[in-house]
């Protein structure tokens, strides 16, 4: 009987540790994965899932992977609009990813393995240069808030709309319409065009059109921004200065802000 009651408790402990079956993620999906890239040819995914999920993207330069990105959205609790940002990736280089999630109940969710080959990074126009940059000598000089109460130098922090990568972002703090970033460049400029790649957490946080007030009051735009894909650039005549500040004239609200901001002018 003992024999037959620890072969029992054997069995029934196999069966609790069990790890759960994993699932494809595909059919939770509203539309095929497709990695973006960003100016400086960063890669990231955006994707909406039909139920709440908490998911992150594993990569590498085989299918053993190695590395993983994470959801940029904020909190750790599962949601339904996803934004994974890929870190540092080589020019040329072939990539191979899988998105992995689970759902509050702890089932378990997998892609297949699909690659993606990252870009070279994109020359702007005219040969301009974003100046806008901490690498260029560029700092912010006012902010409308960041996330939190963070410094700009944290995370969610203002320095990340002009750190040049596609990983981080500046979030204000529901600020929505509201939010504005001054940037100072490192000297004063002919200014050739405009940037700006807004962040987005899906129904909220996603800028739809900015202006940009220079030193001397005077402002450009109103500029109208065809999604948070990517930077979109807007070539100015006569803008000139030192000091520039992206004002959000309309968004869907919430925490505004942006992945990256551009000031470029001709080296």
């Amino acid at each position: 009987m003992l024999r037959r009651i620890l072969f029992a408790g054997l069995l029934l402990g196999f069966a609790y540790a069990a790890p759960p079956e994993v699932q494809p993620v595909e059919p939770l999906l509203t539309a095929p994965l497709q990695v973006r890239f960003g100016p400086g040819g960063g890669a990231y995914l955006e994707l909406e899932t039909r139920i709440d999920l908490a998911c992150v993207v594993v990569y590498g330069e085989t299918e053993a992977f190695g590395r993983i990105a994470l959801d940029q959205q904020m909190g750790a609790a599962a949601h339904r609009n996803h934004r994974i940002v890929f870190g540092r990736i080589e020019p040329g280089r072939r990539y191979f990813y899988r998105l992995q999630g689970s759902d509050p109940a702890g089932r378990l969710y997998a892609s297949r393995t699909y690659s993606f080959t990252a870009p070279k990074a994109r020359v702007d126009p005219e040969g301009a240069v974003n100046l806008a940059s901490l690498a260029a000598g560029a700092r912010i000089a006012a902010v409308s808030s960041n996330y939190g109460g963070a410094a700009n130098d944290a995370r969610w922090g203002a320095n990340a709309a002009i750190d040049g990568d596609p990983a981080t972002e500046w979030s204000s703090d529901g600020d929505g319409d509201a939010a504005f970033l001054t940037v100072e460049l490192g000297r004063a400029v002919e200014v050739a065009a405009f940037g700006f790649w807004t962040r987005t957490m899906g129904s909220s946080a996603q800028v739809r059109s900015f202006v940009v007030e220079d030193g001397a009051g005077r402002i450009y735009g109103p500029f109208e921004l065809g999604g948070a894909d990517r930077m979109y650039l807007f070539p100015v005549a006569g803008a000139s200065g030192r000091r520039f500040t992206f004002r959000v004239q309309s968004s869907s609200g919430g925490n505004t802000g942006a992945v990256e901001v551009g000031v470029f002018a001709k080296p």
